[in-house]
């Protein structure tokens, strides 16, 4: 038996914050990851994003929990000027 033979006990779960439209994933390769890596992160969600993931368990977290960070990163992606933004 290899990890190739274990079945995801999540694969026929609903994934409500699945985008019903969206290509289907793709493995990353090594060069990949080492790039996403070493590339920094601009986004402020995303940042408060991976560390908050550090200290909250996958078990802890709701339904709907990807979509509010994706709603959050994609606020902050909007062109515009930001109010209250001192010079």
């Amino acid at each position: 038996m290899t990890a190739n033979d274990i079945q995801d006990p999540h694969a026929d779960a609903p994934n409500h914050d699945a985008d019903a439209d969206a290509a289907p994933a793709q493995p990353f390769g090594v060069s990949d990851i080492v790039s996403r890596l070493q590339t920094p992160i601009t986004n402020p969600v995303t940042r408060a994003r991976l560390r908050v993931e550090q200290d909250v368990p996958e078990a802890r977290r709701g339904p709907g929990w990807d979509r509010h960070w994706r709603e959050l990163e994609a606020y902050v992606e909007l062109p515009g000027e930001w109010t209250g933004v001192q010079e």
